[in-house]
């Protein structure tokens, strides 16, 4: 078992120019980009909400809801893609069988949701079957870029990434403004199935860049992303649960003043989620690796500053915030910003922390399933207000951090040889 150990130190010695060239590679244009993406779509959305009617927006707002709730499995198909390539190194052949697998696999799903495009249409009181049927292609396209984005992280090409979120705004804006006027929402979808594709071609025209490479192509393995999916669902139901909880117990302006106040302060979760994907390859590289503690502690500082300094901004700026999206009825609260804001930043670090559990593949990645399970039981018990639910949001992100943290410091703070000993003690057994 030792030799199995040694196998695996050896096959990442690679990572040692990746490590190199990452550090080089500054996260900095992703956050750029990122931050161009959340720009033009509160743009698209201002622009949309204009030219249709009510009901039209509506309707372009349910299928849009219905897109983004995919962003969980082609999360995990990224990160799954990310890790391959950061353990094996960048191979051609892996590309092609990586993008093979997920084109197989996502066209079952959009079959599916092909043929029951005219239930969809009658769910969400679509105006057209084309507006449902679009959801098809969508699947099919968002899930090929996602793992063709994973497999550019695993090679640390952050700047080609940028450019995918880049050149997909500017599709989407462009086209999509272009398409609504003519043909209402049916347009508007188009245009965001544009961007999306025209994100991927580009994403596939930089992986095509890669050497052939001697060494064998590797798959996706399904226990891979598999133990992915644990990881980022717990995060997602971490992050999101108290949100839905509210929903459910409160009623009223509580309900209303707790969704606007969530919806500022989880906007800043959006920048570290984008810091950690570039972060997380570097993870997987440094892991069996001496210096190790150094790319967790600069990953901490690249994805905790940026969550930190957001929330700042809008703990100082939570009544005009508050103003600026939703008028003035929901100035009361402010109080609340402030906390679900604290909550969403540390929340930050329990994300990166959970993908540190992840780059060891430790059994640690349920760590936030378990903070998940605490804020059900705590939110179940005390739900009378919208501050108890904050409330119950702190109480189960104090040990959920706290936790994480001892865990992943202590794991990452020990030699290489002595967790490879403390490996093969657990595998032997």
């Amino acid at each position: 078992m030792t030799s199995s150990v040694g196998d695996t130190v050896r096959r990442c010695a690679w990572p040692g120019q990746t490590l190199r060239r990452a550090a080089r590679v500054a996260a900095a244009p992703l956050a750029v980009a990122v931050a161009v993406q959340s720009a033009g779509n509160l743009g698209f959305h201002a622009m949309v909400g204009r030219l249709l009617p009510a009901d039209g927006y509506g309707a372009l707002g349910a299928v849009l809801a219905a897109m983004v709730m995919l962003g969980v499995p082609l999360g995990t198909l990224q990160t799954a893609a990310a890790t391959l390539v950061a353990e094996h190194g960048p191979v051609r052949a892996t590309t092609v069988r990586v993008l093979r697998s997920v084109g197989l696999w996502s066209a079952v799903p959009a079959v599916f949701v092909l043929a029951a495009a005219p239930f969809v249409r009658e769910y969400f009181h679509l105006g057209s079957v084309l507006d449902a049927v679009l959801l098809a292609p969508y699947l099919l396209v968002a899930a090929l870029l996602a793992a063709a984005r994973g497999l550019l992280l695993g090679e640390g090409r952050v700047e080609a990434v940028a450019r995918t979120y880049l050149i997909g705004t500017v599709v989407r804006f462009e086209l999509g403004l272009v398409l609504v006027g003519p043909y209402g929402v049916s347009g508007a979808l188009a245009g965001t199935l544009a961007g999306e594709a025209a994100s991927l071609v580009l994403a596939v025209s930089a992986l095509s860049e890669a050497e052939e490479g001697d060494a064998p192509g590797r798959r996706l393995r399904l226990s891979a992303l598999a133990r992915v999916a644990v990881a980022v669902t717990g995060l997602f139901l971490f992050s999101t649960v108290d949100l839905l909880l509210a929903r459910h117990h409160l009623h009223g302006s509580e309900s209303g003043a707790y969704v606007a106040a969530a919806t500022v302060a989880k906007t800043t979760l959006a920048l570290p989620a984008v810091m950690i994907s570039a972060v997380y390859p570097r993870l997987v590289v440094a892991w069996p690796t001496p210096g190790r503690l150094r790319p967790l502690l600069t990953g901490t500082a690249v994805v905790v500053g940026p969550a930190l300094l957001g929330a700042a901004m809008a703990v100082l700026a939570a009544p005009q915030l508050l103003g600026l999206l939703y008028g003035g009825g929901f100035s009361q609260a402010a109080p609340l910003v402030r906390t679900l804001t604290a909550v969403a930043a540390l929340t930050s670090v329990v994300s990166l922390a959970t993908y540190a559990a992840l780059a060891r593949r430790a059994a640690s990645i349920a760590v936030p399933w378990l903070g998940a399970g605490a804020q059900v039981a705590l939110i179940g018990a005390w739900h009378d207000s919208a501050g108890q639910i904050a409330a119950c949001s702190v109480a189960a992100l104090v040990p959920t951090l706290v936790v994480i943290l001892w865990l992943e410091v202590r794991a990452w703070g020990k030699a290489p040889a002595e967790t490879a000993q403390a490996d093969a003690q657990r595998v032997d057994g």
